[in-house]
C-alpha cells in the first residue's frame, strides 16, 4: 500500500494509463459518481457491502492491476475488520517497453537478411564478370574445311601452253589467226523428275536423278552429252540461247553438243 491511501493510489494508477473516468464507466457500467467517490474515499456515496467490493475488483481488472491487492487496500482504508498492510504494487511496464525486445529482434533479422543479399548479389556480380571474361578470351574457331567438289564441276585437263615455232616466217604475223574455240556452257532445268546422265569432254559428270525445279549449269571445252529417259522433262539453254526439245515428252532423248556440230538419238534433233 502506498503512503498517499487507496483513493489516491486508484486516482493515480487511472492517470498513469491516461484513462479518463467516463472511459472507466463506459467499460465497467460502473457509474462516474461511484468510481469519483472510490478515488476520493466518500464511503457515504457508496452503496457500500459486496457493491463496494465488486466495483474496486472491476476497475483494478479494467486498469491491470492485482485484483485482491487493490481489494486489501481498500479494506484497510474502510477499517474493515482483518485488514492487514499489502506492499505497493510496482508500476507495470508500459505496453512499448515489453514490445521493445520483440522490435529489437526483429531489426536485426531485417539487417541479417539485408547484409545475406548484400553479399549473394556481390557474389553473383564478380561470377558474372569472371564468365564473361573467360567468354571473350577464347580463342576464335577453326575455319570450316573446304567444301567438296561438287559432282557437277566438269573435269578440268592441265592446260600446257604450246611450244613456240622454230624458224616463223615473218610473214605469219600478217595472216589471220584462227578464233579460238568458245567454251561451252549448258544450262539445265528439270520440269518434271527424271534420270539423267551428262558427260563433259567424254567424262560422266553426272548420273542420277534430277528433282522437279533444280537447274544445274555444266560446261565443256569441245562437246557435251546429255542423256535421259523422258525428254520432255528438261528444257536445255546452250551459251544463252534456247535448244528445242531433245524428244517428245514421255520418250528417252540424246544429244551431244559441240562447236562442229549436234547430233541427237532417240528422237531428238541435230
Amino acid at each position: 500500500m502506498t503512503n498517499a491511501g487507496f483513493g489516491e493510489h486508484l486516482r493515480r494508477e487511472r492517470e498513469m494509463r491516461g484513462v479518463s473516468l467516463e472511459e472507466i464507466a463506459g467499460a465497467t457500467r460502473i457509474s462516474t459518481r461511484f468510481l469519483d467517490a472510490l478515488e476520493k474515499e466518500a464511503w457515504d456515496r457508496l452503496p457500500g457491502g459486496v457493491f463496494n467490493r465488486g466495483f474496486v475488483r472491476t476497475v483494478a481488472r479494467f486498469l491491470g492491476l492485482e485484483e485482491e491487492n487493490l481489494l486489501a487496500e481498500y479494506a484497510l482504508a474502510m477499517r474493515l475488520p482483518g485488514a492487514t498492510a499489502v506492499p505497493a504494487e510496482p508500476p507495470r511496464q508500459p505496453s512499448a517497453l515489453r514490445k521493445a525486445p520483440w522490435i529489437a529482434l526483429a531489426l536485426a533479422a531485417v539487417l541479417a537478411l539485408t547484409a545475406a543479399g548484400w553479399s549473394g548479389w556481390r557474389w553473383i556480380s564478380a561470377r558474372r564478370a569472371e564468365l564473361i571474361a573467360a567468354a571473350t578470351a577464347l580463342p576464335a574457331p577453326p575455319a570450316p574445311p573446304p567444301a567438296p567438289p561438287s559432282l557437277w564441276a566438269p573435269p578440268t585437263d592441265p592446260v600446257t601452253p604450246p611450244a613456240p615455232k622454230q624458224n616463223a616466217s615473218p610473214w605469219a604475223a600478217l595472216q589471220p589467226q584462227a578464233e579460238p574455240a568458245r567454251e561451252l556452257q549448258l544450262k539445265i532445268d528439270a520440269e518434271r523428275e527424271t534420270s539423267l546422265t551428262v558427260t563433259s569432254d567424254g567424262q560422266q559428270i553426272f548420273a542420277g536423278t534430277i528433282l522437279p525445279g533444280e537447274t544445274h549449269i555444266v560446261s565443256a571445252r569441245n562437246a557435251l552429252a546429255i542423256e535421259t529417259k523422258d525428254a520432255g522433262a528438261i528444257h536445255l539453254e546452250l551459251n544463252g540461247q534456247t535448244l528445242a526439245p531433245i524428244g517428245p515428252p514421255g520418250q528417252p532423248g540424246k544429244i551431244t553438243l559441240g562447236h562442229p556440230k549436234a547430233t541427237t538419238d532417240g528422237g531428238g534433233r541435230n
